[in-house]
């Protein structure tokens, strides 16, 4: 199983705001949304607000990882609560409103209590909020996500400071969860094997980075991720990426990042070479997963929002619909009683080795496919 281990009152009053306002920075300047992006941006701000309500913890001024939590340590770690942070980002990136931008800030403040500087060679992010210690288990696969979080807030919002946190997980990675002998990524710090989260995580972090900043150190890290991403992470057999070092079983959420990167970067450097072997990619993904998924909320909503990216880039109206479809599934029969998307896209209760009961993560992960969506206009 997964690891499963700022006080934000006027987040949901912000959301809902309908001020409207001139981007700045990296925001995209605000563009009429078609009706199925203004159904899906009404959909995330939904999701958002319930989260907000349900999950909020007033006392320690963050959120908890699960409903009624009364663990001795209840709030979210990175893992539990990354697609909140991407849904913020993706609401504002699509509605860049002075209200939705100024939530999407808040959100990120709030997320650099992740940041342990204890950590040796050079900080890094902790899996919980106030880790300050030398020696906490920390997951190279979750600084990925944070970064890219992160680096989405810069999107959403102009402010450099969201990618200088970015930075700081790409250099804990590179310093502290490469493995310079053999290459790879160890899964975190106790080195238990080779992670394709975290290679796809950290290949994905670099290469947005380099888009963004075109410094050479996140353009070596992305080439050096995906070289031995093609080589010794590199499931021949099923002719995807592998899961792990001890098992090679592909996983949705590892593929399409490590697409995506090699297709931007393909655009980034014209290396032509790179965009065959995402179209490539792609195709066996496709055939390999599906149309309508069912692993897991968290898990197909990370393939999903990079298939939407790289529907940006080559514009295949089968990735859209793929997304699509799927957020049709999660609309209609993900929500349980309460109004909260605490069940699988297929309306079946999640088994307990993807999800504990009544756990933030569930709720954000539909929510963040509803809020890629609303960013990404769907094909004429």
């Amino acid at each position: 199983m997964r690891k499963l281990i700022l006080p934000l009152a006027a987040l949901a009053l912000a959301l809902t705001l309908a001020a409207a306002g001139p981007a700045a920075g990296a925001s995209t300047p605000p563009v009429a949304l078609s009706a199925a992006q203004q159904r899906y941006l009404t959909l995330a701000r939904t999701g958002v607000a319930r989260a907000e309500h349900r999950w909020h913890d007033s006392r320690r001024g963050w959120y908890d990882a699960r409903l009624h939590d009364g663990e001795r340590y209840p709030l979210a770690t990175i893992w539990d609560i990354v697609p909140l942070f991407e849904s913020l980002d993706a609401i504002a990136i699509a509605d860049p409103t002075p209200a939705t931008r100024a939530a999407a800030a808040r959100f990120a403040d709030g997320a650099e209590r992740y940041l342990n500087r204890g950590l040796r060679p050079v900080p890094g992010y902790s899996p919980y909020p106030g880790d300050r210690e030398a020696d906490t288990e920390t997951w190279f696969d979750d600084n990925g996500w944070w970064g890219v979080a992160f680096v989405n807030a810069y999107r959403a919002t102009g402010s450099r400071r969201y990618l200088a946190d970015a930075e700081r997980a790409l250099r804990y990675v590179a310093a502290a969860g490469w493995d310079p002998a053999t290459g790879g990524i160890w899964w975190n710090t106790t080195h238990p094997y080779k992670a394709g989260a975290a290679l796809a995580a950290d290949a994905l972090l670099a290469t947005l980075l380099y888009q963004q900043t075109h410094a050479p150190f996140a353009l070596a890290q992305a080439q050096r991720y995906l070289a031995w991403g093609n080589t010794g992470g590199f499931s021949g057999g099923d002719a995807l990426y592998a899961g792990s070092s001890i098992n090679a079983t592909p996983s949705d959420y590892i593929e399409s990042p490590l697409i995506y990167a090699q297709a931007l970067l393909c655009r980034l450097t014209a290396n032509t070479g790179e965009c065959e072997r995402a179209e490539q990619l792609k195709a066996t993904a496709l055939s390999r997963f599906g149309y309508l998924l069912d692993f897991s909320p968290q898990y197909d909503a990370i393939y999903l929002q990079w298939m939407l990216a790289l529907y940006s880039l080559d514009g295949d109206p089968t990735l859209y619909a793929l997304a699509a479809d799927n957020a049709r599934d999660a609309q209609t029969r993900a929500l349980n009683g309460e109004g909260l998307y605490l069940l699988s896209w297929n309306g079946q209760t999640l088994p307990s080795s993807d999800a504990l009961p009544g756990m933030l993560q569930t709720q954000s992960a539909t929510t963040s496919l509803f809020a890629w969506l609303a960013v990404y206009a769907p094909p004429s």
